[in-house]
Protein backbone atom coordinates (compact mmCIF):
# COMPACT_ATOMS: atom_id res chain seq x y z
CA UNK A 1 0.00 0.00 0.00
CA UNK A 2 1.52 3.31 -1.11
CA UNK A 3 1.87 6.24 1.23
CA UNK A 4 0.85 9.71 0.20
CA UNK A 5 3.74 12.14 0.16
CA UNK A 6 2.69 15.76 -0.12
CA UNK A 7 5.62 16.61 -2.39
CA UNK A 8 5.15 13.57 -4.63
CA UNK A 9 1.51 14.47 -5.13
CA UNK A 10 2.45 17.22 -7.59
CA UNK A 11 4.16 14.60 -9.76
CA UNK A 12 1.15 12.29 -9.46
CA UNK A 13 -1.20 15.09 -10.56
CA UNK A 14 1.02 15.92 -13.52
CA UNK A 15 1.09 12.26 -14.57
CA UNK A 16 -2.68 11.91 -14.10
CA UNK A 17 -3.81 15.03 -15.94
CA UNK A 18 -5.72 14.44 -19.14
CA UNK A 19 -4.31 17.46 -20.96
CA UNK A 20 -0.67 16.36 -21.08
CA UNK A 21 0.45 19.37 -19.05
CA UNK A 22 4.00 19.03 -17.71
CA UNK A 23 4.32 22.25 -15.67
CA UNK A 24 2.63 22.29 -12.27
CA UNK A 25 1.77 26.01 -12.32
CA UNK A 26 0.10 25.52 -15.70
CA UNK A 27 -1.77 22.50 -14.34
CA UNK A 28 -3.07 24.55 -11.41
CA UNK A 29 -4.41 27.17 -13.84
CA UNK A 30 -6.03 24.55 -16.07
CA UNK A 31 -7.57 22.84 -13.04
CA UNK A 32 -8.99 26.13 -11.75
CA UNK A 33 -10.43 26.91 -15.18
CA UNK A 34 -12.04 23.50 -15.79
CA UNK A 35 -13.33 23.37 -12.22
CA UNK A 36 -14.94 26.81 -12.54
CA UNK A 37 -16.82 25.74 -15.67
CA UNK A 38 -18.14 22.56 -14.04
CA UNK A 39 -19.04 24.38 -10.80
CA UNK A 40 -20.92 26.99 -12.84
CA UNK A 41 -22.98 24.20 -14.39
CA UNK A 42 -24.12 23.27 -10.90
CA UNK A 43 -25.05 26.87 -10.07
CA UNK A 44 -26.98 27.13 -13.35
CA UNK A 45 -28.85 23.87 -12.71
CA UNK A 46 -27.26 21.93 -15.60
CA UNK A 47 -25.95 19.40 -13.07
CA UNK A 48 -28.00 18.51 -10.02
CA UNK A 49 -27.17 16.64 -6.86
CA UNK A 50 -30.29 14.53 -6.55
CA UNK A 51 -29.44 12.57 -3.40
CA UNK A 52 -26.83 12.66 -0.67
CA UNK A 53 -25.34 9.22 -1.10
CA UNK A 54 -21.83 7.96 -1.70
CA UNK A 55 -22.73 7.42 -5.35
CA UNK A 56 -23.80 11.04 -5.76
CA UNK A 57 -20.77 12.32 -3.85
CA UNK A 58 -18.41 10.36 -6.10
CA UNK A 59 -20.44 11.48 -9.13
CA UNK A 60 -20.03 15.10 -8.07
CA UNK A 61 -16.24 14.69 -7.89
CA UNK A 62 -16.29 13.05 -11.32
CA UNK A 63 -18.33 15.93 -12.71
CA UNK A 64 -16.07 18.61 -11.24
CA UNK A 65 -12.73 17.08 -12.28
CA UNK A 66 -13.53 14.93 -15.34
CA UNK A 67 -11.85 17.34 -17.74
CA UNK A 68 -8.54 17.41 -15.92
CA UNK A 69 -7.81 14.17 -13.98
CA UNK A 70 -8.00 10.50 -14.90
CA UNK A 71 -8.90 9.67 -11.27
CA UNK A 72 -12.01 11.90 -11.19
CA UNK A 73 -14.74 10.11 -9.25
CA UNK A 74 -12.43 7.47 -7.75
CA UNK A 75 -11.53 6.99 -4.10
CA UNK A 76 -7.81 7.29 -3.41
CA UNK A 77 -5.65 4.19 -3.13
CA UNK A 78 -2.95 5.68 -0.88
CA UNK A 79 -2.72 6.70 2.77
CA UNK A 80 -3.16 10.42 3.20
CA UNK A 81 -1.70 12.82 5.73
CA UNK A 82 -1.42 16.61 5.54
CA UNK A 83 0.56 18.38 8.22
CA UNK A 84 -0.28 16.55 11.44
CA UNK A 85 -3.69 15.40 10.24
CA UNK A 86 -3.92 11.74 9.35
CA UNK A 87 -7.04 11.16 7.27
CA UNK A 88 -9.10 7.97 7.19
CA UNK A 89 -6.85 4.96 6.74
CA UNK A 90 -7.29 3.22 3.44
CA UNK A 91 -8.39 -0.10 4.96
CA UNK A 92 -11.26 1.68 6.80
CA UNK A 93 -12.51 3.97 4.03
CA UNK A 94 -15.37 1.82 2.76
CA UNK A 95 -16.79 1.19 6.22
CA UNK A 96 -16.31 4.83 7.23
CA UNK A 97 -18.00 6.05 4.04
CA UNK A 98 -20.89 3.58 4.40
CA UNK A 99 -21.55 4.70 7.96
CA UNK A 100 -21.30 8.39 7.10
CA UNK A 101 -23.58 8.27 4.07
CA UNK A 102 -26.12 6.24 6.06
CA UNK A 103 -26.20 9.20 8.47
CA UNK A 104 -26.92 11.56 5.57
CA UNK A 105 -29.77 9.28 4.55
CA UNK A 106 -31.26 9.22 8.05
CA UNK A 107 -30.71 12.89 8.91
CA UNK A 108 -33.82 14.46 10.47
CA UNK A 109 -35.12 17.95 9.66
CA UNK A 110 -33.11 20.96 10.71
CA UNK A 111 -35.51 23.05 12.77
CA UNK A 112 -33.35 26.07 13.58
CA UNK A 113 -30.14 27.84 12.65
CA UNK A 114 -28.13 26.58 15.63
CA UNK A 115 -29.02 22.97 14.92
CA UNK A 116 -28.25 23.46 11.22
CA UNK A 117 -24.79 24.85 12.03
CA UNK A 118 -24.10 21.98 14.44
CA UNK A 119 -25.07 19.29 11.93
CA UNK A 120 -23.33 20.98 9.02
CA UNK A 121 -20.13 21.23 11.12
CA UNK A 122 -20.44 17.53 11.93
CA UNK A 123 -20.82 16.48 8.29
CA UNK A 124 -18.10 18.89 7.13
CA UNK A 125 -15.68 17.51 9.69
CA UNK A 126 -16.51 13.87 8.95
CA UNK A 127 -16.28 14.22 5.17
CA UNK A 128 -12.99 16.04 5.62
CA UNK A 129 -11.63 13.17 7.73
CA UNK A 130 -12.79 10.68 5.10
CA UNK A 131 -10.84 12.73 2.51
CA UNK A 132 -11.50 10.14 -0.19
CA UNK A 133 -9.89 11.74 -3.25
CA UNK A 134 -6.30 12.50 -4.24
CA UNK A 135 -7.29 16.07 -5.14
CA UNK A 136 -10.41 18.22 -4.90
CA UNK A 137 -11.77 17.05 -1.54
CA UNK A 138 -12.46 20.49 -0.09
CA UNK A 139 -14.24 21.82 -3.17
CA UNK A 140 -16.30 18.66 -3.63
CA UNK A 141 -17.28 18.59 0.05
CA UNK A 142 -18.29 22.26 0.08
CA UNK A 143 -20.52 21.97 -2.99
CA UNK A 144 -22.06 18.71 -1.72
CA UNK A 145 -22.78 20.21 1.70
CA UNK A 146 -24.11 23.44 0.29
CA UNK A 147 -26.68 21.37 -1.62
CA UNK A 148 -27.40 19.27 1.47
CA UNK A 149 -27.99 22.38 3.59
CA UNK A 150 -30.32 23.71 0.91
CA UNK A 151 -32.28 20.43 0.98
CA UNK A 152 -32.74 21.04 4.72
CA UNK A 153 -34.00 24.59 4.16
CA UNK A 154 -30.77 26.55 4.73
CA UNK A 155 -28.52 28.61 2.50
CA UNK A 156 -24.82 28.22 3.27
CA UNK A 157 -22.70 31.02 1.84
CA UNK A 158 -19.29 29.45 2.36
CA UNK A 159 -17.59 32.05 0.17
CA UNK A 160 -18.07 34.56 3.01
CA UNK A 161 -15.94 32.59 5.48
CA UNK A 162 -12.57 34.09 6.37
CA UNK A 163 -10.04 31.65 4.87
CA UNK A 164 -7.57 31.74 7.78
CA UNK A 165 -10.30 31.26 10.40
CA UNK A 166 -11.76 28.47 8.30
CA UNK A 167 -8.43 26.64 8.05
CA UNK A 168 -7.92 26.89 11.81
CA UNK A 169 -11.46 25.65 12.44
CA UNK A 170 -10.94 22.69 10.08
CA UNK A 171 -7.68 21.72 11.80
CA UNK A 172 -9.38 21.96 15.19
CA UNK A 173 -12.42 20.00 13.94
CA UNK A 174 -10.38 16.81 14.25
CA UNK A 175 -10.97 17.06 18.02
CA UNK A 176 -13.70 19.70 18.39
CA UNK A 177 -16.21 21.20 15.95
CA UNK A 178 -16.88 24.31 18.10
CA UNK A 179 -14.98 26.86 15.96
CA UNK A 180 -16.31 25.38 12.74
CA UNK A 181 -19.84 25.46 14.11
CA UNK A 182 -19.48 29.16 14.96
CA UNK A 183 -18.16 30.00 11.48
CA UNK A 184 -20.98 28.07 9.87
CA UNK A 185 -23.58 29.77 12.06
CA UNK A 186 -22.36 33.11 10.73
CA UNK A 187 -22.72 31.96 7.11
CA UNK A 188 -26.04 30.11 7.27
CA UNK A 189 -29.50 31.50 6.86
CA UNK A 190 -32.92 29.96 6.66
CA UNK A 191 -34.53 29.82 3.23
CA UNK A 192 -37.95 31.37 3.70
Amino acid sequence: MAKYNEFENDDYLLKSNLLGITDFAELEQAEAFTFSIRAAQIEQGAYNITAFSRTNFVGLHRHLFQDIYSFAGQFRDVQLMKGRTLFCQLQHMNAYASNLFAQFDNEPSWDNLEYAAKRLAFFKSELNMLHPFREGNGRTIRIFLQSFAKSKGFLWTYDKINREEYMQAMIRSVTSEDLLEKLLLDTLKSID
